[in-house]
């Protein structure tokens, strides 16, 4: 069985986590054996990072929707109208794919054609988990590979979300007849399920279950760890940051949190006597637009030499399985990034967690933490050493509430196989599916 996994961003620790956990999940009720059909946003990087040899089920390929389709970049109104222009024949051309004649030769590549053939021929089409369809990003890229499926005759999963809410017109014109199409929508919280009662005729195909990567859990340990109590301390903990764009304050607001960081990792040295990593899911790719480490250096930068010395910063990449090892050496972490902190807590390592945006908070909310979380729109170094005191000094019973909670979440992220099993049937049953008889029409109707 062929099993399409599109939008994608393995170059993101995060992400790749999503990725293996849907894998994961798809391979605990698949009869037959899988290949996965990955479409990233830059392949060739993310096939160095997870070479063929190590994952030999997966085959990355370039997203169609940032190789075949044209977006605006600057502000020239003349050319981004040729360019929607363009996007539309590119629809149009869609219906002589593989004829080889000027249309087909046109507006795609021989590798546009074999990425589409095996998105037309796959049996199952899943859009990845995370937090891409949120009103911060433009999502006419999302929206575009969206509609090239439906038009290849596709029904799109959506897999573990959070999303909306939904303001702009063009997302509210043209996501409901997406959400339409789609058989299952899964959502990682509440709020995000409240998104979309407003654009869904069937909330029922809507199910909010726990963020996807919680299906990697080490079951086995963490019951050990609740058994036995508190492991032997290692003297380590791990600090992961971020640059984010969108914090009260702008740069005052950045500055505001990095001071908050810089006060806890002096602490955690002071007063605790811990030697400081820091360690996070964005980082050591040069080819990706985002690097932690970055911040991490900003940080350790300004401590006080005797602190420093006790500080260090792990710029290297590490994918999913490298980073939970690491993460299960440490006494807790403190993280920014939402997968470093689920990634933690699937190896039994207690987090306290600073939210840049709802889903954190969400997260920590279910595992028993919310009382010492930090938000990074308000967080001030009083408050962060404030809570790292109360967070540290009750650290086996944050322990056990989180991993007893884990423990829930593992079963909630797993829960998603009984809603897939009857869709992953049908499609075993049916096979590819052709191009949609009606999509002559809407192809015409677009150009």
């Amino acid at each position: 069985m062929k099993v399409v996994v599109e939008n994608t961003v393995c170059l993101n620790t995060g992400d790749a986590a999503i990725l293996f956990a849907i894998r994961h999940i798809l391979k605990s009720v698949a009869k037959e054996k899988l290949e996965f059909l990955v479409f990233d946003s830059q392949p060739e990087v993310a096939a160095r990072l997870y070479p063929k040899e190590q994952y030999p089920d997966i085959e990355l390929r370039k997203l169609p929707s940032e190789s075949i389709f044209k977006y605006k970049y600057d502000d020239n109104t003349v050319k981004n109208a040729l360019k929607q222009v363009y996007n539309q024949a590119v629809f149009q051309a869609l219906r002589h794919l593989g004829s080889g004649n000027y249309l087909d030769r046109r507006f795609f590549s021989d590798a546009d054609r074999k990425s589409l053939a095996l998105y037309k021929d796959a049996d199952m089409v899943i859009t990845t988990g995370g937090t891409y369809l949120v009103e911060n990003y433009s999502l006419e890229r999302r929206i575009n590979q969206f509609k090239l499926a439906e038009m290849l005759g596709k029904k799109t999963i959506f897999f573990t979300q959070s999303l909306g809410p939904f303001a702009k017109p063009y997302n509210r014109r043209n996501l409901p007849p997406i959400f339409a199409r789609s058989p299952l929508i899964l959502l990682r919280d509440v709020r995000s399920r409240d998104h979309m009662l407003d654009l869904v005729d069937e909330p029922s195909k809507c199910h909010v279950v726990a963020d996807s990567v919680f299906a990697l859990a080490d079951v086995e340990r963490i019951k050990a760890l609740l058994t036995i109590g508190r492991p032997a301390p290692t003297g380590r903990v791990g600090i992961s940051v971020r640059h984010w764009h969108y914090v009260q304050g702008g740069g005052g607001g950045m500055d505001r949190y990095i001071n908050s960081v810089r006060e806890i990792a002096t602490k955690l040295v002071r007063d605790h006597g811990k030697q400081v990593t820091f360690i996070s899911t964005c980082q050591g790719v040069p080819e990706y637009a985002h690097d932690d480490s970055k911040t991490a250096n900003l940080i350790v930068s300004g401590l006080a030499p005797e602190i420093a010395k006790h500080v260090t910063v792990d710029a290297s990449f590490h994918s999913p399985e490298q980073l939970m090892a690491i993460a299960k050496e440490l006494d807790f972490v403190v993280a920014t990034r939402m997968h470093m902190m689920i990634m933690s807590l699937c190896v039994g390592t207690p987090v306290l967690p600073i939210a840049y945006e709802f889903k954190t908070k969400e997260v920590a909310k279910r595992i028993g933490v919310d009382d010492v979380l930090l938000d990074i729109d308000t967080v001030t170094p009083e408050e962060a050493l404030a809570k790292l005191d109360r967070f540290s000094g009750d650290l086996d019973r944050y322990r056990a509430v989180s991993l007893k909670a884990v423990l829930e979440e593992h079963a909630s992220a797993m829960s998603a196989a009984d809603l897939i099993r009857p869709l992953m049937a049908n499609s075993s049953a049916n096979g590819a599916q052709p191009l949609r008889k009606d999509a002559e029409q809407d192809l015409a109707r677009l150009a």
